[in-house]
């Protein structure tokens, strides 16, 4: 009896594909609102394409490994920083070191190039979303509106106006890979039609065992694409589980093996039986992601992960719900900027710092899981089942994206000491909760034409605000600035804002104008000692003044925090301009 119980399970066991065919032909204007979305947006962000260089860009801009041919080597067998004395080990990202060096090789040190390649990644990340939500739901409708509100969403600025941000390049294989993963699903569903279409008519895709030849080269191209995205950013770690529990819930048994499972008691069986296939089906991207970990282990010397910091265990969690209900603003709510914000660790229990947040996450929760739990029953209820299996799994999907990438986020010790709170950590989420608004469209029924109005108008207060927000990424200065206003207790933030006006003044200095800035070298080397460029800034105002005692002086504390060759040369070329001897080189 238990031999045949688990013959017939693995006979009835089915990989049940997104539906096929279409709910709703395009409307006559359809084409045109895509085309105008896709206008939208490279209207939105036009003025980024006058914007400088900011943060990062710099460093990664004047890499040598950029700059340079003969390094793509480098770029997989070492860290994101390494070319820098003392860069942290924290980043393996070399497909995204890659793209940077295509971005050189384009536009060399060219704001203009780089920005515009930058709103390219974006649409091309709002297009794909587009085709997944069409490939789940089949609408056409909640598909444009899904895409439409992704690429409008304020919190994506930060993104797009900063060129050298990786989640961009990762999203487009996150797509990428679950298109292709679907597309597999889809030619398995044909090869096994085609076999039982004597015996069946009713389209229910194929048997788990059912070879097919033709669906093999979707899933290695999937496979290949899920590795390539791990190469692009961390986070793409999700890629593989949201792969696995898509195919759990994708096979399915036939009504009549659940009458028989229910009869024979073999629930518990089933379940084994559906755990075993997917793993089966999925096993080429636990290959990918265990030749990514190698790869990693290789870079990290033999670490998996590189701690940036050590805040106790409790602190971290005590910290979890003013850092969900940040993310949950950013998302839901972004009605100003969240590029920065207050680093407020908890390290105990409090009503403002922990359980208020805590509360307002907790309600989100709610919401959310009754508000899928009723459209997965909408869809089941109203739909062909075919056309609610869609929907289910873009409910699934979009939950899974929502949800995965935040909760990486929550571990505080691989994140900057003071900095960890960025609206560009929601960027893949922000794609998953597009998915359930396409979700949620496609099941609108009568009142489609009142969710086409409430889209419209959140599109245009989306447009309104990313509009508003953009400009505070057109130079350093303004980036710190503003963020000094958004997060005037983050530490990070002020010593950047001072960093930032000392190179702006350090660029007034080769013009002559040091009476204008020297107050502002004066004002950081006092507040921030350990800043050797203000130094640098200052015994160069000393030296104009003739003032040679305080020009050495001020030199030389930049020589030994910098170890800098050309500030070491510039004060030791001083020294004996003074008729001082040679002062031994700093240590490193």
């Amino acid at each position: 009896m238990a031999c045949e119980t688990s013959t017939r399970r693995q006979q009835e066991l089915r990989l049940a594909a997104p539906p096929r065919g279409s709910y709703s032909l395009p409307p006559k204007g359809f084409w045109a609102a895509a085309l105008l979305a896709i206008a939208a947006v490279f209207f939105l962000y036009a003025p980024s394409l006058e914007y400088h260089f900011i943060l990062d860009d710099h460093r990664f801009t004047g890499d040598p490994r950029i700059q340079s041919p003969g390094h793509v080597g480098e770029y997989f067998t070492n860290y994101v920083w390494a070319q820098f004395t003392g860069g942290p080990p924290s980043f393996y990202r070399p497909l995204f070191v890659l793209w940077m060096r295509t971005n050189f090789i384009i536009n060399e040190m060219s704001p203009w190039g780089w920005h515009f390649l930058s709103v390219v990644k974006h649409v091309a990340v709002g297009l794909l979303l587009y085709l997944l939500a069409w490939r789940l739901t089949r609408d056409r409708f909640a598909a444009l509106v899904a895409a439409a509100l992704f690429a409008l969403h304020p919190a994506q600025t930060e993104s797009v106006a900063w060129v050298t941000v990786p989640d961009p390049l990762m999203s487009i294989g996150v797509l990428a890979t679950l298109l292709l993963y679907l597309k597999y699903a889809e030619t398995l569903a044909e090869a096994a039609q085609s076999k039982k279409a004597k015996k069946k008519t009713q389209k229910e895709p194929l048997l788990v065992n059912t070879p097919s030849r033709s669906a093999l080269p979707w899933l290695v191209t999937s496979a290949v694409v899920c590795f390539l995205t791990l190469l692009t950013k961390e986070t793409a770690v999700i890629l593989p589980v949201i792969v696995l529990l898509l195919t759990l819930v994708m096979l399915r048994a036939d009504a009549s093996a659940g009458t028989t499972q229910r009869k024979q008691g073999g629930y518990f069986g089933l379940l084994v039986a559906r755990i075993a296939a997917a793993l089966r089906l999925t096993a080429p991207f636990a290959c990918a992601a265990a030749l990514y970990f190698l790869l990693r282990l290789n870079a990290f010397s033999g670490k998996l992960v590189s701690l940036t910091q050590h805040l106790p265990w409790s602190t971290v969690v005590l910290s979890w719900p003013s850092i969900l209900w940040f993310y949950a603003k950013v998302l839901f709510w972004p009605v100003r900027s969240y590029a920065y914000g207050d680093p407020n660790l908890a390290e105990r229990f409090s009503l403002r710092g922990v359980f208020l947040p805590g509360l307002g996450v907790a309600c989100l929760v709610g919401v959310l899981t009754v508000g899928l739990f009723w459209l997965w029953k909408k869809a089941r209820r109203e739909l062909p089942t075919a056309e609610a299996a869609g929907v289910e799994y873009a409910l699934l999907i979009g939950t899974l994206l929502l949800v995965l990438p935040v909760l990486l986020t929550l571990n505080l010790n691989v994140l900057n000491p003071g900095d960890f709170l960025h609206g560009r950590y929601v960027y893949l989420s922000s794609i998953g909760l597009m998915l359930l608004v396409a979700a949620a469209c496609r099941v609108a029924g009568k009142v489609r034409v009142r969710v086409l109005w409430v889209a419209g108008l959140v599109a245009i207060a989306f447009a309104v605000l990313a509009l508003a927000q953009e400009p505070q990424w057109k130079d350093d200065v303004t980036l710190f600035t503003v963020g000094h206003e958004l997060a005037p207790n983050n530490p990070w933030v002020a010593l950047n804002l001072e960093r930032a006006h000392v190179q702006a003044a350090l660029l007034l200095v080769e013009h002559g104008r040091c009476g204008e800035v020297q107050p502002v070298f004066e004002r950081v080397t006092r507040e921030y000692p350990q800043e050797w460029s203000a130094w640098a800034g200052l015994g160069y105002c000393y030296f104009t003044l003739n003032n040679l005692p305080k020009a050495e002086e001020s030199l030389r504390r930049a020589a030994l925090l910098s170890k800098d060759p050309r500030t070491i040369q510039l004060w030791q070329e001083l020294r004996a301009q003074m008729g001082l001897p040679a002062a031994p080189p700093p240590l490193d």
